[in-house]
């Protein structure tokens, strides 16, 4: 029990920067792993109906962009062109995703094939 003592009591100078290595490698591990497992996740968030589903979905088309009848007034248009501005960045955001599902797509591919290369050389 003692000896178990002794070596918690180290001198600051000594554990500290042990210790601060170790705290920033734990830290490093946590964010790539979770920057490898949840980057779609980050970029993909909104265009997914359930975050564990892989499935997409693309966003939304205004209705008022889509009607046959004129605009009854100054507000009725205002707020259409703002649901189409709103719509025109949500299709930039889902293209971003589209990018970063494509490369990660790209990234298992070739992680896959490493792999298989690895097995057939042994």
């Amino acid at each position: 029990m003692t000896e178990s003592r002794k070596s918690c009591h180290l001198p600051a100078e000594v554990g500290a920067p042990k210790m601060t290595i170790k705290l920033i490698g734990a830290v490093a591990l946590v964010f790539s792993a979770a920057s490898a497992a949840g980057a779609f996740d980050f970029q993909c968030a909104d265009f997914r109906p359930m975050l564990q589903d892989r499935q997409l979905e693309r966003p939304e088309k205004p209705n008022c962009a889509t009607s046959y009848y004129a605009f009854t007034d100054s507000y009725d248009f205002d707020s259409c062109r703002r649901e189409i501005e709103h719509f025109k960045s949500e299709v930039r955001n889902y293209l971003a995703c589209l990018e970063s599902e494509s490369k990660e797509a790209v990234s298992e591919y070739n992680d896959v094939v490493s792999s298989f290369n690895r097995r057939a050389q042994q």
